[in-house]
């Protein structure tokens, strides 16, 4: 072997976590907690002294102390406290949609119980994932995290700045950082053959060639070595010390493997004193290293995850998921004092929001092999994780309504309301209730404040009755009281003296006794919005009233006009698998054709003192119902937005997609994920991330220096930026422009081969809220944006 300046390779030994993919998500947990039993077997001999097992995630740690003997969990913290147990304050392998609070609280328990025993977590490793929010970094950095070891695969995805193996600095906002390690493939170690490999794969093909190998597992490693140092060297790799993450068998799940170490020492033997390998803790990685990265560069933005569309593949269980979290953030909104009074229900929905947050999606045959048994009850499971979250938060609901004085009997046409505002923010709100009662129980209602004023209310429709809609003026927090009762009906007849209407009742003649119905199938205007549309076309206008400005974009698709997209499985050339794979970083194939929704018919479904709600009855390809709902306040500069869709099944590659992109001039497009860094998308994030596609907490902000326009998402995270259209991978060079590309809501797709959902058929609705803003900071916005999400909170209590 010839010399290097590297002069040492650190092998970072552990078992990459997915929950589920390769088996039952409890048979992986079962694994992963025999493999840590088994590591600590394996270090209490001697011979084993310089073996070292790395607990990738802390929820394998969790699960493994809930069973574990009072020894084992004593020889387990006596090892991390030596350095030889490596700890990872990666709770899991997360997609960006992690409630970064809950992660923070659960981190923080797991810090405060190592340092009893002596021990500081203060590292991290993640494998696989493809990025990290700034929220997940920033509830890192508040516990204490200083190193994270990062492992990206570059499977419809990419490392961040351009080249991997090298290091930075990654600031926040604070000014805290944390120390990066822009590592290569979790398996790269197995690529080289410190865990000896003699099956070829992808991976071995893809780095070592196809050439002949040695037969001795020495001489193998040794030749492997000496090429990979090469490589990296000719590329300018500084550094005498080089990282590989090697897992005891080349898959995910993997177990702990002594023939690493014994590998190692027999390289080290023949070869360790040009180049020597040493198995490491992650605390000991980060002791040696840091040191020698002292004057890395200082980095800001998002490492943007190129995975994120992972969660378009189940959008009906993420619409769970999302729901569960908000009604989970209410509940200890409601109620600051729920760990004490009901700690079984917190635990219950923070261990599920977790688990459904993990980054497996389902069995690695999902697309390959939809039929078999076990991609069902991976799908399942995984979807229960959202449900068990979703009824936890509920029951807390529940509990809450009864502490504050919720009769829970709905049944009654008069009555007493209790209002809260559960936000932070002041301003009119809408507050809706409903009565189950039959429809004739209850046609007109009134409302009372406690000083007597009547408000303006609505009646409407309800699976369970009616709905009785109202808007007041609220000071953050505040908690109002109203009375309702039964109103008589106005009775409705025709004005015969006027010219308005004809006697087949269609009332189509320009007149200003009417001037709102024969306007309707072609516009509509409120006090704040003016809105044009046309059959066979969709929406042409969007006037904001209060700025005087047109929000429709001149160019590209309608806003809010849905849009399918497909990629036809071509037979004989290629099949469900090879037609994805071949789309690279791509979403879509270079034959994939565009079906936007055709505007069929306008209806009014209500127009009242309180909303209007228009019904734009639509056709679209894909789809055996696509229907805009539009629901515009008089009181409010405010339009709730929601697409119904009733999607059908196919084994192409599809996406449907919903164009929000607005034209306020001089604006940024603004986000946030975690909770609390403002970023602007193709700008604020780290050099060569993704910038294709990005999730969003709470959905966008238009903000410029006369206000704006916030675009709250309730039931879908993921957003799609620039064309429609198979084009080259542009990675993030932070230029400005690339912020001003349009912006679309990625509804639901199916272009992962592997473990993503192929199915997306199914109804559900997918609901938006725009509300104009007079806002100039982006994150006074975003906060506004957050509490949009939270409705006033209506008690029947008498």
């Amino acid at each position: 072997m010839k010399q290097h300046a590297t002069r040492t390779v650190y092998a970072v030994h552990h078992s990459h976590t997915d929950i589920g993919y390769t088996d039952l998500q409890e048979h992986v947990i079962e694994l992963q907690v025999d493999y840590i039993r088994t590591a600590l077997r394996m270090m209490q001999d001697e011979a084993n002294r310089d073996f070292r097992w790395n607990c990738e995630t802390l929820y394998c740690v969790e699960e493994f102390f809930k069973s574990a003997t009072e020894e084992e969990r004593k020889q387990f913290l006596e090892l991390a406290a030596d350095g030889r147990m490596g700890l990872s304050a990666n709770y899991l392998n997360f997609t960006d949609l992690l409630d970064c609070g809950v992660y923070s609280r659960r981190l923080g328990k797991w810090r405060e119980r190592f340092a009893e025993a002596g021990v500081t977590l203060n590292t991290a490793m993640c494998a696989d994932i493809n990025g990290i929010s700034m929220g997940q970094r920033d509830a890192m950095l508040d516990n204490g995290v200083e190193f994270l070891y990062t492992n990206i695969h570059c499977h419809h995805g990419m490392y961040p700045l351009y080249q991997n193996q090298n290091a930075y600095f990654w600031e926040n906002a604070e000014g805290k950082r944390l120390l990066v390690w822009n590592g290569e493939h979790y398996n790269l170690g197995n690529v080289l053959g410190l865990r000896p490999n003699h099956t070829p794969n992808f991976m071995t093909m893809d780095r070592l060639g196809t050439g002949p190998r040695p037969a001795d597992d020495v001489e193998a490693l040794a030749q492997n070595l000496d090429n990979y140092l090469t490589e990296c060297e000719e590329n300018g790799y500084p550094y005498d010390f080089i990282l590989a993450s090697v897992s005891g068998v080349f898959s995910d799940n993997a177990p702990p493997e002594p023939l690493i170490l014994q590998t190692i020492q027999g390289y080290n033997e023949k070869y360790g004193d040009t180049v020597q390998v040493k198995m490491v803790s992650l605390q000991e990685l980060y002791a040696a290293i840091a040191p020698k990265l002292q004057n890395v560069p200082v980095l800001r933005g998002d490492l943007n995850d190129w995975w994120a569309n992972g969660v378009g593949s189940t959008p009906y269980a993420v619409k769970h998921y999302l729901g569960a979290r908000r009604s989970y953030d209410l509940a200890r909104r409601l109620d600051p004092e729920l760990d004490t009074k009901a700690p079984e229900l917190v635990r219950q929905a923070e261990d599920n929001l977790l688990l459904y947050a993990e980054h497996t999606w389902g069995h690695s045959a999902s697309i390959t092999n939809p039929y078999v048994s076990m991609v069902l009850d991976l799908d399942s499971r995984k979807n229960g994780y959202a449900s068990q979250a979703h009824e936890a938060a509920a029951r807390l609901l529940g509990r809450i309504a009864r502490e504050q004085g919720d009769i829970l009997r709905y049944y009654a046409t008069s009555g007493t309301i209790r209002v809260q505002n559960p936000t932070g923010q002041a301003g009119v709100m809408p507050v809706e209730f409903y009565v189950e009662t039959l429809p004739a129980g209850l046609p007109e209602a009134v409302i009372h404040t406690e000083d007597g004023r009547q408000l303006p209310c609505q009646v409407s429709p309800h699976p369970r009755g009616r709905l009785i809609s109202f808007t007041d003026t609220f000071a953050p927090h505040e908690v109002k009281q109203y009375t309702y009762d039964k109103a008589p009906a106005v009775e409705q007849k025709l004005n015969t003296r006027r010219c308005y209407v004809g006697a087949e009742r269609i009332r189509d003649i320009v007149n200003d006794f009417d001037p709102f119905t024969y306007r309707l199938p072609y516009s509509f205007e409120n006090r704040w919005f003016r809105l044009e549309y046309k059959v066979g076309q969709g929406l042409c206008s969007l006037f904001d009233k209060r700025a005087g400005r047109e929000l429709m974009p001149k160019n590209g698709l309608p806003f809010f006009t849905p849009v399918y997209e497909c990629t036809p499985v071509r037979p004989g050339q290629t099949d469900v698998y090879e037609e994805r794979r071949l789309l690279g970083r791509n979403v879509r194939g270079k034959h994939a054709k565009q079906y936007p929704a055709v505007l069929e018919e306008v209806i009014c479904e209500e127009h009242g003192p309180v909303f209007t709600i228009l019904r734009l009855r639509g056709s679209m390809t894909g789809s055996i119902h696509c229907d805009v709902v539009l629901k515009l306040y008089e009181d409010m500069p405010r339009i709730d937005l929601s697409l119904e869709l009733g999607k059908t099944l196919s084994t192409d590659v599809e996406s449907v997609y919903l164009p929000l992109t607005l034209d306020v001039p001089g604006s940024q497009l603004w986000l946030r994920k975690g909770g609390r860094e403002a970023m602007r998308p193709g700008v604020d994030q780290l050099p060569g991330t993704n910038m294709e596609y990005s999730m969003s907490d709470d959905g966008l902000a238009f903000v410029g220096e006369d206000g704006g326009v916030l675009l709250a998402a309730f039931d879908t995270p993921l957003y799609y930026f620039g064309e429609l259209a198979h084009h080259p991978i542009r990675l993030c060079e932070r230029l400005p422009e690339d912020n001003r590309r349009p912006v679309y809501s990625w509804l639901m797709n199916n272009t992962w081969e592997t473990n993503f959902k192929l199915d997306l058929s199914g109804f559900t609705e997918y609901r938006y809220t725009l509300c104009l803003t007079d806002e100039t900071d982006p994150e006074r916005a975003l906060d506004a944006l957050h509490e949009q999400m939270f409705a006033p909170i209506v008690r029947i209590v008498g």
